[in-house]
């Protein structure tokens, strides 16, 4: 947003001019070393970006462990990343409306503090019931800091600089997700998976002081707007139940009536808060946002992101774990090849962009995700490690070009007052992918699963009764887990562990190929991603950042 020195926002305590070393000097003369230094405020920042991205996927190598040391099923299971991801999904906008209306740095802190609370206490949870809520709570608090610390570094960094910012907070952002499962392989491996949590609290701790200490506190350009309550109320339980719909399909299927009625009541709610923001002078999310090819192109291209990579390494670790019998740490190094390539992709993408404008690295990074699932398509479950590495490069190289240039446009078109909200719109689209490939890949896998076990038991000469129990349990197969019960013969318990692994490997293909399909989409979506756009003004004497 163009600095207007009549019509700036104003600390609500006089920061004083900027020091030659970054601090800042107070009325009477005395410097601030480090207070509201740009740097110091993107590395507080960065550190809770960090924390609330990470634990989205941090969980996905812990959960086998977790499933053992709690005694609960896989599908209940899927509760401590789905219910984390329900509730940031369902959060992130109104959040970042919070931080407009009421200050970013109190709502970021607010959030910090929350996030190492509900850490530490989904730690020690004692019950699969206890450490689901707690995620909940921690997925709330993570809603709450992700939106305003983009905010945060709007209201710090002067103009030249903050393409700079939002390259290092989005490119911390995206690789913390990728990190996830080699991070939580590591800190179960060697320390348990309650550290998977506890490690939060150190990180949570050190980003409240430094940015309790950095960060300006600076009155909101909306602060004295009206807060749209009806249409908080409305967004949030359209995500809500749009969400919780998804999260259905893998264990009823999506023609059942609990995700059949979860969607219905997201369109209502949806269309209902569609004319509420056409009627109301101040709306949550103006709708005029999207028509604005920067906002609505970044935003699909996101939500596809999303739902390849989150869905692909979900079962990739499955993979590893329960066909190969990876322990956690070494799943975890399995997947390093897509986390350190994203660390390439992210710095490649944001040359192309600076030169050629976002449609390159956008459409090229999705014809990378797509070549990656495709050749993902055609392992087996005899195929080694060496044959499922070389396809983890083009998807880390592809992820990282593609999330910090897409959240760079999305960002930078909004106007100054709506930086919040933008920012939870990106956070949501990323989310609300993760939620939605994870589920449907798992619908597919499930499907295939279904059709083709029988046969492949019959092949593998594995009779009845033991064939009917396994026949009963596709959902727990389609999670690469075959349930022998204690007592079965070797040779019967491993021609059926043969049989599973097989059945869970075909709709392992399926999947893929069917996020090709869609990744392949995204890529001609991309190619309308446009060079340099601006958006008028919706406010006199505001000016609206572009993307180049």
């Amino acid at each position: 947003m163009a600095h207007d020195p009549h019509h700036a926002s104003h600390d609500e305590a006089p920061a004083g001019p900027v020091t030659a070393d970054g601090g800042t000097a107070d009325p009477a003369g005395t410097t601030r070393r480090g207070h509201g230094n740009p740097w110091v405020v993107l590395a507080a920042v960065a550190l809770g970006t960090m924390m609330e991205a990470l634990d989205g996927t941090v969980v996905a190598v812990a959960n086998p462990v977790i499933a053992v040391d709690l005694d609960t099923e896989l599908t209940t299971l899927q509760w401590v990343t789905n219910g984390y991801m329900l509730a940031v999904a369902s959060f992130l906008i109104t959040a970042g409306k919070i931080g407009d209306r009421y200050g970013h740095k109190k709502v970021f802190l607010i959030g910090m503090a929350g996030f190492a609370a509900s850490s530490a206490l989904a730690g020690l949870a004692d019950s699969i019931g206890a450490l689901i809520f707690w995620r909940v709570v921690q997925g709330i608090s993570g809603a709450l800091l992700a939106p305003s610390g983009l905010a945060v570094l709007k209201s710090t960094f002067p103009k030249d600089k903050l393409k700079i910012a939002i390259g290092v907070w989005s490119g911390v952002s995206a690789l913390a997700m990728a990190a996830g499962p080699f991070i939580g392989g590591v800190t179960v491996d060697l320390l348990g998976w309650r550290w998977v949590f506890y490690v939060n609290v150190v990180v949570c701790a050190a980003a409240l002081a430094v940015g309790g200490w950095a960060i300006r506190a600076t009155r909101p350009e909306g602060a004295g707007r009206p807060f749209d309550v009806p249409g908080v109320l409305l967004l949030t339980g359209a995500l809500f139940s749009l969400v919780w719909g998804i999260i259905q399909v893998p264990g009823h299927g999506w023609g059942h009536a609990y995700p059949l009625g979860s969607f219905a009541v997201a369109v209502v709610l949806g269309v209902a808060f569609v004319l509420r923001e056409h009627r109301t002078r101040e709306a949550l999310l103006p709708l005029s946002l999207f028509r604005l090819r920067t906002v609505s192109t970044g935003t699909t291209v996101l939500l596809i992101g999303g739902f390849a990579t989150f869905g692909a390494s979900f079962y990739l670790a499955l993979y590893l774990q329960q066909v190969h019998g990876f322990g956690p740490l070494r799943a975890g190094l399995g997947l390093l090849p897509f986390t350190v390539l994203f660390g390439v992709g992210a710095p490649t993408g944001a040359v192309l962009n600076q030169r050629f404008g976002p449609r390159v690295p956008l459409t090229l990074g999705l014809v990378l995700i797509a070549g990656a699932l495709l050749g993902l398509s055609g392992m087996t479950e005899d195929s080694s490690y060496h044959a499922m590495w070389p396809f983890l490069a083009p998807l880390g190289v592809g992820m990282g070009m593609v999330a910090p240039t897409a959240i760079e446009m999305i960002v930078s078109s909004a106007p100054g007052h709506l930086s919040g909200v933008a920012s939870g719109l990106q956070q949501t689209a990323l989310m609300l992918g993760g939620v939605l490939g994870t589920a449907a890949l798992g619908s597919m896998i499930s499907s295939r699963v279904s059709g083709v076990l029988p046969g492949r038991l019959a092949d593998e000469g594995v009779g009845d009764p033991l064939a009917g129990i396994l026949r009963g349990a596709t959902e727990v197969i389609a999670q690469g887990v075959v349930p022998v019960p204690p007592g079965t013969p070797r040779m019967t318990a491993e021609a059926a562990a043969r049989a599973g692994h097989a059945a869970f490997m075909d709709g392992f293909q399926m999947a893929m190929l069917g996020g090709t399909v869609i990744v392949v989409i995204g890529a001609l979506i991309a190619l309308l991603a446009p060079r340099l756009e601006t958006a008028p003004a919706d406010r006199p004497g505001e000016a609206v950042p572009t993307t180049h």
